[in-house]
């Protein structure tokens, strides 16, 4: 049977396809990724020049803005421009540079996901103990997403896993391990997939249930609504997010099952090559499109900056500013 790298896989060989399907990627990948960019510095900003901050539960949301961002300033420099050209651009060097930076980010946006989820079961939680929770828990939950990106992103540098080119040989990633490669880097790809992947989402799904839970008995006036609201906006978020990373999960077990069943690297689909990278740039720009729609707080500060008047005001004061607009 053909294997998938007849070359040597620490460089960006030419791979069997379409360079029709490589244009495209690229396209889309500089579109949604101009897109993104613009979409989570316009949030960026209004965080740092309004008064968002002064929510605890904001400082979650720009931790995972932070992600989101720096996925973008990845994706189409370099992704985009190399798939265009139809092959790397930037030599071996950078080729790890970016790998790493792609799967920090990556592992970040995961672990940030699950974190603001937590965060939402920990708030009803400690309202129903008549408790609040404090500034260290938040430092924790974005310590704990900076640390574990890092521990996920730095092993493959050392060889535990490898880092080199996708099916499309034009953009640098974590190379999936056959039963082969030796102990380094199944040791390495096993933990990864538990801890960034299976458990998170169990996490978040899990936390989510219970937080609706304790908010639909314990939640009653206004500003509690208002919390419910932003539970609900972050649940969409995580929900929306994690559909678009199923064909990224998807691709990962067409290239890892069957080198660990059958040990042979298959073809993959260049539709799902493509459709893979394409969905997971666009899931950047989900949380500024779902606090656009669904955060009454976070939207009255978005279009603030659009409107000097009240770009810098308190939230609650936008809002009311809003209002006598109309």
């Amino acid at each position: 049977m053909h294997t998938f790298f007849d070359n040597n896989e620490d460089e960006c060989p030419y791979y069997y396809f379409d360079g029709s399907y490589k244009t495209l990627l690229g396209a889309l990948l500089i579109i949604f990724g101009v897109f993104g960019v613009l979409l989570n510095v316009w949030l960026y900003a209004t965080f740092i020049h309004s008064h968002l901050l002064i929510l605890k539960s904001h400082m979650l949301i720009l931790n995972l803005c932070s992600a989101s961002l720096g996925r973008n300033l990845l994706g189409f420099p370099f992704a985009g421009s190399s798939a265009i050209a139809k092959r790397w651009l930037f030599g071996s060097a950078c080729c790890q540079l970016f790998a790493f930076l792609n799967q920090f980010f990556g592992v970040f946006q995961m672990i940030a996901l699950f974190a603001i989820v937590l965060e939402r079961y920990l708030l009803a939680k400690c309202y129903r103990r008549e408790r609040t929770v404090h500034f260290r828990y938040y430092w924790t939950l974005i310590g704990g997403c900076w640390m574990v990106a890092v521990f996920f992103a730095i092993p493959p540098l050392f060889g535990y896993g490898l880092y080199s080119c996708d099916a499309t040989g034009t953009v640098c990633t974590f190379l999936w391990p056959s039963l082969n490669s030796g102990a380094k880097q199944l040791g390495f790809s096993v933990p990864y997939v538990i801890v960034c992947g299976i458990l998170p989402i169990v996490g978040i799904f899990y936390y989510m249930g219970k937080a609706i839970r304790l908010e639909k008995i314990y939640y009653r006036n206004e500003q509690q609504r208002e919390e419910r609201r932003l539970t609900k906006c972050i649940h969409i978020i995580c929900v929306t997010t994690l559909a678009l990373w199923i064909p990224a999960a998807i691709l990962a077990g067409w290239q890892w099952l069957p080198l660990l069943m059958f040990g042979y690297r298959p073809h993959v689909p260049q539709v799902l090559a493509v459709i893979a990278p394409v969905a997971t740039e666009a899931a950047t720009s989900v949380p500024v499109l779902c606090y656009l729609s669904a955060d009454e707080r976070v939207r009255a500060s978005l279009l603030g900056r659009m409107r000097k008047q009240y770009a810098l005001l308190h939230p609650e004061r936008a809002k009311l500013y809003k209002r006598s607009l109309y």
